[in-house]
């Protein structure tokens, strides 16, 4: 068990560490993608404006030329505009302002904004640096002759679209390692449930063989005790007949007489239920009617203190009758013992939606003891004074000889409840 815990607790560090991991290297690439995502664009941008300061007049044609000489290297859009939100011009297709997510200032009049993946980069830039040169100019007075005032771009802004093709890769790679990391932390988590549940039911299947083992073990022993007990008592039980016949009933030994008749019929019967034990669990089934069973074992345990309910019940069914009514007798004897004289146990036959046949026993007694619901079904386990442990073994032992499962719980208004299910491919056994 120590074992499982520390595979388990081994595989989920290992994979906390391939997620962290691979969060910390997608977050690393993506940094290195938008770095170099603003280089490329501004190198772009201070191409495209020397490109635009060198022409004479700002024009559509002119912007297209500078897109068409500026698109290999990765410009997909620019546009002058000014003075305020008037376009003069564009070239290219602009992606939609939300796509945009502001990345700060890269100069006093150079803003920069990322997409989505950091691998495209849109620059707003004021098209000539001295784009402030005269404002405090006296009113009237005209700027010199080739100041800055008087070139087509004074007092506008331009726009560039990036789109970087090195930065995409690196993106795809950030998104490659992530989702592999990701990948990894499942599989490794995956394999470590599958294992998880192998040993489960590796160790399960090592406590079943135990216990079969010992209960193999026990019958063997059970099976030489009682063969070794069952004929000194049937001597014993003779000869106590015996002399009971002759004694008379004012005879002072008579009482001792009947209690050692009254003690060896127990141990008769105990013998009697250690060979039934010890033998094997084999049925031999046959078409038969379960609540003629079912009532047979009521009779044999005295009718008038149950409640019968057969309604549901099958006119037909492949059992083998007489270790079933063994198994019935057993439990009825059971409720009638635990339930308060006077009180009736009550007995259901009926056909369940899995077409499971069910028969159900509940007695009016104290009930199971909280965990002890599968206990009780063990060899030798017993909490009344003078029970032997075995009956409901044995019954355990036949019903599962049939595929079917016998299960105890307690009942919501209190008494116990012991149910016997067969499964239908039981019938024409």
């Amino acid at each position: 068990m120590y074992l499982r815990w520390g595979l388990l607790v081994s595989a989920s560090a290992m994979a906390v560490v391939l997620v962290a991991a691979g969060v910390w290297v997608y977050a690393g690439i993506r940094e290195t993608a938008s770095t170099v995502t603003r280089g490329q664009a501004l190198g772009i941008a201070f191409a495209a404006r020397r490109t635009l300061r060198s022409a004479g007049e700002i024009n559509p044609s002119v912007l297209q030329e500078v897109l068409d000489e500026l698109a290999p290297q990765g410009l997909r859009y620019v546009e002058v505009r000014g003075p305020g939100p008037i376009m003069v011009g564009g070239a290219g297709k602009p992606a939609s302002l939300s796509a945009w997510s502001p990345g700060g200032h890269l100069g006093p009049a150079v803003t920069i904004a990322f997409g989505p993946s950091g691998a495209s980069a849109r620059i707003v830039a004021h098209a000539l640096d001295g784009a402030g040169l005269g404002q405090n100019r006296p009113p009237g007075v005209e700027p010199p002759q080739g100041s800055v005032e008087h070139h087509p771009l004074h007092g506008k802004q331009i726009v560039f679209e990036v789109d970087s093709a090195a930065a995409h890769a690196l993106a795809w790679r950030a998104s490659i390692t992530l989702v592999v990391s990701l990948l990894a932390a499942a599989v490794l988590m995956g394999l470590t449930a599958f294992f998880w549940r192998i040993s489960r039911h590796a160790e399960k299947a090592s406590l079943q063989l135990e216990h079969d083992h010992q209960l193999k073990i026990l019958g063997q022993m059970s099976a030489v005790l009682g063969h070794e007990i069952k004929n000194p008592l049937a001597s014993l039980k003779g000869h106590v007949q015996l002399l009971l016949e002759k004694l008379p009933p004012e005879h002072p030994g008579r009482k001792g007489a009947e209690v050692v008749l009254r003690e060896t019929v127990r141990l008769e019967e105990l013998s009697r239920q250690v060979l039934e034990f010890a033998r094997t669990g084999a049925v031999h089934c046959e078409p038969s009617d379960p609540v003629a069973i079912v009532r047979n074992a009521v009779e044999n345990v005295g009718g008038a203190e149950v409640h019968l309910d057969v309604r549901g019940g099958p006119a037909i069914w492949s059992l083998d009758s007489a270790r079933m009514e063994e198994v019935l007798v057993n439990l009825l004897r059971n409720a009638r013992d635990a339930s308060p004289s006077g009180q009736l146990v009550d007995v259901t036959v009926d056909i369940q939606p899995d077409r499971d046949l069910r028969v159900e026993v509940r007695d009016r007694g104290q009930g199971i003891v909280a965990g002890e619901e599968e206990r009780v079904f063990e060899p030798f386990y017993t909490r009344r004074a003078k029970g032997t442990g075995l009956g409901l073994a044995l019954a355990r032992r036949i019903v599962e000889g049939h595929g079917g499962a016998i299960t105890a719980h307690n009942h919501p208004d209190g008494g116990a409840v012991f149910s016997v299910t067969l499964p239908p491919r039981t019938q024409g056994a």
